[in-house]
């Protein structure tokens, strides 16, 4: 019989860090799917993460399908024991999040702005690393309890695709 620990073993290695992954330029594309499993939205993401004073600031500045632009900036505090808080200014109150070796974990309230009103719903973010400089992010967005939809998120850090393009042009 296979176990799904056969398949995909945990790590015991260095944790996969929020802060480390995220340094520098890191490009991400994805999707918002209602909880019917309809796409609403498609976006690409180019983010810049950089340590200023002890804190780590991720720039992300977000482009939809529609043609609308977004950006946020997250400020993040780790501790050294894979906890860490996160602020921006759409978040509702504090994130709370913790990474282990394969994956990071964040819980937020988050105030989402519709055309002429804002609501505030909740996140359920976890990013699992893929390979060296690539990682998914699946969220569940919730309001009372009730799932309004997932956002599925792919994150490529540029430097990857530096070395790589590198490589070829070596070959």
């Amino acid at each position: 019989m296979i176990r799904a620990s056969d398949i995909a073993p945990q790590r015991r290695g260095p944790l996969f860090e929020l802060t480390t992954f995220l340094e520098g330029r890191t490009s991400a594309w994805g999707v918002f799917e209602d909880r019917f499993g309809k796409v609403r939205r498609r976006f690409t993401v180019d983010m810049i993460g950089r340590w200023r004073d002890g804190i780590f600031y991720l720039d992300e500045t977000f482009a939809y399908d529609d043609g609308t632009h977004e950006t946020r900036i997250w400020r993040v505090a780790p501790d050294a024991k894979g906890q860490f808080t996160a602020t921006c200014a759409d978040c509702v109150g504090t994130a709370y999040g913790s990474c282990d070796a394969d994956t990071i974990r964040m819980s937020y309230r988050f105030r989402l702005k519709l055309d002429t009103r804002s609501i505030d719903v909740h996140f359920d973010d976890r990013i699992y690393r893929v390979g060296d400089g690539i990682a998914v992010n699946r969220a569940t967005m919730s309001k009372w309890g009730v799932k309004l939809g997932e956002v599925s998120l792919f994150f490529r850090r540029d430097d990857v695709a530096t070395a790589a393009k590198d490589q070829l042009a070596v070959a």
